[in-house]
């Protein structure tokens, strides 16, 4: 098919009138003003609406160093990850354990099994081992027997963990506005978020670090263990409260009150002492004051079944801002049974750990709404706005496990036009550099060569383009090291014809057979560029990452545009058997 070079010739016009197609949009993304590029950055549809109806809309991205922008890197608690799953599979081994009527005295969130006797724990295992079977006997004694997650399910676990952690800060940052963005992961437990254009850090911090988990845990107002507490730390109170039930008795409320500076000598001191049927969290008291709840371990339910969150009003007779859930069919089902068993207890409303409510049941709620109304002393505006930041980070879904900020820093606009400046002036002289030796040169043959580079140049960018790539000044780098891979190639080939010349064959004939000679070597060269391409992509981060991407691209189109596209030319002025060539 492609032995004419005039088939050859048309394939290649095809394919680079495809490459311009892809090109117009990265052409038009490049010559918008700023205000334009503002508005493309602040609205994801904006940048279609200035293309033609026939074009596309995806487009080489500048890169955080190229335009400014917000950088961070998040490390993911997996194994806080690890020990969430570990206590739900401890609490529905529990239910199913009972359900079975299965024998034990308890099993702990740490997996730990509690037992009466030597057989009942014998019994309790081999049930385990044949109904559990992503649990595994770790070690046992008379009365214990300690489990763990499986290997693999672990693996899974933490790699689940960090996958679900970008999805949610992709869908987060989605919400943002921010049409740009670079998320990927670093490691196995790390996240790199790049946002060009964007100057809000600050906001992006709030947005992408809460971890939104929302959790609904019974109060155990029975339990009078705080009562039994000694010795309470310096300026820690014990308070006993009451509030109002519906059928008109009143209900105890015992919890220590302390400042917020207090908190990590109260959590000291609680260690150990707290039954194992509880946990205590905290809750705002007051601008500065927190205090305690008691809570029952078992996470009645998660706001994994929530499906909208909006923001309300607090009540008919309170303007204070408020957000507003709703619970899927299963998590509604859930809060009617918890609330119709309930009438007359309290229910916490948890996030991200702190206790933000805890409202009394006064009558079954089967509609399976919920509110959590936001306060603390602040203004009115300020209120809004965090429940508006809470309705995003809700409904794009909670956390996996807690992030934490690693690295964080901005670059500034004037840096980034600065470098777009020096990374545009470095390729451009390099570019006319070498585009001027290989015509020097080579002459024709030279100018040859010069056009199959700047057609493989083309073809570079639109698969760029194609790809949405993000391009940094390494990138630019490693888009000129390709330019000089491609100048190689053709030396070598340009070389090869040199060589059969002198030993006094035709032109054409040398062509044939510089091109055979010079295809080994071109070949091993360009695969020895791929792998080292792909070693940089596998363990590289961000920039070098980017390099890597131009430097395998780069190659792979550098030997199609060497053996194919120069090619053409060469069998256009040998097609009438010339005495010379000039080369």
């Amino acid at each position: 098919m492609f032995e004419s070079w005039k088939t050859r010739l048309l394939f290649s016009g095809i394919l680079l009138g495809s490459a311009i197609y892809l090109l117009i949009p990265t052409l038009v993304y490049f010559r918008l003003d700023e205000s334009q590029l503002r508005e493309v950055r602040r609205d994801k549809h904006a940048f279609a609406k200035m293309l033609p109806a026939w074009s596309i809309d995806t487009h080489i991205v500048p890169g955080l160093d190229l335009q400014g922008g917000v950088h961070m890197v998040l490390g993911v608690d997996v194994e806080k990850a690890l020990k969430d799953r570990a206590a739900r599979t401890a609490e529905r081994l529990k239910d199913y354990a009972k359900e079975q009527k299965m024998a034990f005295s308890d099993i702990s969130a740490e997996l730990l099994g509690t037992f009466a006797s030597t057989s009942e724990r014998d019994t309790f295992t081999e049930f385990v081992s044949k109904k559990f079977q992503e649990l595994r006997l770790v070690s046992q004694t008379d009365a214990q027997a300690q489990f763990e997650l499986d290997p693999t399910l672990v693996s899974s676990v933490r790699r689940d963990a960090v996958d679900q952690t970008i999805n949610t800060i992709r869908t987060r940052i989605d919400k943002m506005g921010v049409t740009e963005p670079s998320i990927s992961k670093r490691g196995s437990d790390k996240i790199q978020i790049q946002l060009p254009g964007f100057d809000n850090p600050e906001e992006a911090k709030s947005l992408i670090g809460r971890t939104a988990q929302l959790e609904f845990q019974m109060v155990d107002d029975k339990t009078e263990f705080l009562k039994e507490l000694k010795d309470l730390p310096e300026g820690v109170q014990m308070i006993t409260s009451s509030y109002g039930r519906p059928n008109g008795s009143q209900g105890k409320d015992i919890f220590l009150q302390f400042p917020e500076e207090k908190l990590e000598s109260v959590k000291s001191y609680l260690k150990g002492k707290i039954p194992a049927e509880n946990v205590i969290k905290f809750g705002s008291l007051g601008p500065s004051y927190l205090r305690t709840y008691t809570l029952d371990r078992k996470v009645a339910l998660t706001g994994e079944e929530l499906i909208d969150a909006q923001v309300s009003q607090a009540g008919e007779m309170d303007s204070r801002p408020a957000v507003s859930m709703t619970f899927s069919a299963g998590g509604a089902r859930v809060f009617d049974e918890l609330s119709g068993s309930n009438i007359g207890n309290r229910m916490a409303i948890v996030l991200e750990e702190r206790v933000d409510s805890a409202p009394v049941f006064n009558t079954r709620i089967p509609s399976g709404r919920a509110s959590i109304t936001l306060g603390g002393g602040r203004t009115h505006e300020e209120t809004l706005k965090d429940a508006n930041q809470l309705t995003l980070v809700l409904k794009s879904g909670a956390l996996p496990a807690p992030v934490t900020f690693r690295e964080e820093r901005s670059v500034g606009p004037s840096l980034g036009a600065d470098s777009i400046q020096k990374g545009q002036m470095a390729f451009l002289v390099g570019s006319v550099l070498v585009i001027l030796l290989m015509i020097f040169y080579y002459r024709i043959s030279g100018f040859f060569s010069v056009v199959a580079v700047i057609y493989n140049l083309i073809l570079m960018l639109a698969a760029l383009a194609w790809l949405g790539a993000t391009v940094t000044l390494p990138g630019i780098a490693g888009l000129l090291l390709t330019f000089g891979i491609a100048v190689d190639a053709n030396v070598i080939i340009n070389e090869r014809i040199r060589e059969e010349l002198r030993r006094g064959k035709m032109p054409r004939e040398a062509v044939a057979t510089g091109y055979r000679s010079a295809f080994t070597a071109v070949f091993d060269s360009h695969v020895t560029s791929f792998i080292a391409g792909l070693v940089l992509w596998e363990f590289g981060t961000g920039p070098v990452q980017n390099f890597a991407t131009m430097l395998i691209i780069g190659t792979v189109l550098s030997i199609f545009t060497a053996v194919f596209i120069t090619r053409i030319f060469f069998d256009m002025v040998t097609a009438n058997n010339p005495k010379e060539l000039s080369i």
